[in-house]
């Protein structure tokens, strides 16, 4: 979540079309602390994640949401405190081959819309599906 809030803070100080994919990428980070919130089994998870969003912006930023039932912390645990740590190597790699993913498919996908291939064209069929039995 802190890496998201970095880079979309980032994101702010550059121009035009390029702070828009910098505030997109952004978003794509935060698919990951609303994935595990979703799937930890809380109650309400959007309530978790805009508490999140609040300790973030108040600058707690190893603040995780805590999947126990509530108590005083309110839904959020600070991570270091609680001896939760991720790998650095791990978060790394992770970060670098979903980007180098999701970049090979949109120039993939910038090369088929950019024109048509050649070739012949495919026959038309008589009617029906392929599969269907007659």
């Amino acid at each position: 979540m802190e890496l998201a809030c970095e880079v979309t803070s980032y994101a702010e100080t550059l121009p035009g079309l390029e702070q828009y994919a910098v505030k997109k990428f952004a978003e794509a980070l935060e698919c990951v602390p609303k994935a595990l919130a979703e799937n930890s089994g809380v109650g309400r998870p959007m309530d978790v994640l805009s508490k999140l969003y609040a300790a973030h912006n108040e600058g707690k930023k190893y603040a995780g949401f805590d999947i126990e039932p509530e108590q005083v912390s309110g839904g959020t645990k600070d991570a270091v405190e609680a001896g939760i740590l991720d790998l650095f190597l791990t978060k790394h790699w992770s970060l670098q081959h979903a980007t180098r993913a999701a970049t090979t498919v949109l120039k993939v996908d910038q090369i088929i819309m950019s024109k048509q291939a050649g070739g012949p064209k495919t026959p038309k069929q008589a009617g029906g599906d392929w599969d269907e039995d007659k």
